[in-house]
C-alpha cells in the first residue's frame, strides 16, 4: 500500500507548530517527518512526542535542498519509504485539513502522477489566490515583478478547474513520487533558499518528467514573502539563487 512522508523543516517555528496542531492531526494517518534547523524548543519536542510525529533535532543551519534531502535520506534508510509511495514537503506554515490531504491522497494513490502540487490560498477562508504554481521564469521575470501588479509569468489559477500539467510549483507543497525524487537526486543544495522549487521542476520536464496541478484540492500558505524586502537577507539570498539558476553562478 502506497504511503505518504511528509517532510516538514522546522525554522523558529516551534510556536505556530503547536498553536495550528496541522502536523499532530496528519501525523495520525501520514508519516510526518519534523526536521529542525533550528534546535527545538522543550515545549515542541513534547508535542511531537504526543503526536508521534518524527523529530529530527539536529544538523541545524542547513538551506532548503539540504534539509529536505537529509529528511528523504531518512526516509529511505531508516523508514524504508518505497519507490510507490509519495514524499510530500510541506512548509510549516501551510495549514491543510487532514481531509483534504486524504483526498489527495485517493487521488494519486489512483493516478500515480510524479510530482503534484495543490490549490494554495493566502487566506483561511480561501478567498485569496496564491500564486504558487508559475511558468518558467525569464531572466528578466523577477524584476517586473517587482515593479508590475500583473506578473507575465502567473497561471490564471481562477480560470482553472481540472488537474493541468504546469511548468512549476511553489515548495511549500510539493508531492513526489518516491522514485522520482531519488531520480532527480532531490533538490539541488547549491541553492540555499529560493529557485530550488524551480531547479528541480526544470530538471524534471527535462526528463519528460511532468507537474500537475491539482485546483480542487485547498490549503492555506501563511508565508512571509520575506524576499520582497530590498537588501534584506532574504533578498541578498534570493537574488544569489537567481544568478545560480539563470548563469550557474
Amino acid at each position: 500500500m502506497n504511503k505518504i512522508f511528509i517532510s516538514v523543516v522546522n525554522h523558529n517555528s516551534d510556536e505556530l507548530i503547536i498553536k495550528s496542531n496541522v502536523l499532530s492531526k496528519l501525523s495520525e494517518d501520514f508519516s510526518v517527518i519534523l526536521k529542525c534547523n533550528t534546535p527545538a524548543t522543550p515545549e515542541l519536542i513534547e508535542h511531537a512526542k504526543k503526536s508521534a510525529i518524527i523529530l529530527l533535532n539536529e544538523s541545524y543551519g542547513l538551506g532548503f535542498a539540504q534539509n529536505n534531502n537529509f529528511v528523504y535520506n531518512h526516509c529511505y534508510h531508516q523508514l524504508k519509504i518505497s519507490d510507490s509511495d509519495f514524499f510530500l514537503v510541506l512548509n510549516p506554515d501551510v495549514i491543510i485539513e487532514k481531509n483534504d490531504l486524504e483526498s489527495l491522497y485517493e487521488i494519486v494513490k489512483k493516478e500515480k502522477p510524479a510530482i503534484c502540487t495543490i490549490n494554495l490560498f493566502k487566506d483561511s477562508e480561501k478567498t485569496q489566490l496564491e500564486y504558487s504554481i508559475k511558468k518558467f521564469p525569464s531572466l528578466l521575470t523577477p524584476w517586473i515583478a517587482l515593479f508590475k501588479s500583473t506578473r507575465p509569468d502567473i497561471y490564471d489559477k481562477a480560470s482553472i478547474e481540472k488537474p493541468i500539467p504546469i511548468d512549476w510549483a511553489a515548495g511549500s507543497f510539493l508531492l513526489f513520487r518516491s522514485e522520482i525524487y531519488r531520480k532527480l537526486n532531490g533538490f539541488n543544495e547549491k541553492f540555499f533558499m529560493y529557485f530550488e522549487d524551480v531547479d528541480i521542476c526544470r530538471r524534471a520536464h527535462k526528463e519528460n518528467i511532468s507537474i500537475t496541478y491539482y485546483p480542487n484540492i485547498k490549503a492555506t500558505h501563511l508565508g512571509a514573502y520575506n524576499n520582497r524586502k530590498i537588501l534584506s537577507r532574504h533578498f541578498c539570498w534570493y537574488l544569489r539563487s537567481y544568478l545560480r539558476y539563470h548563469f550557474n553562478f
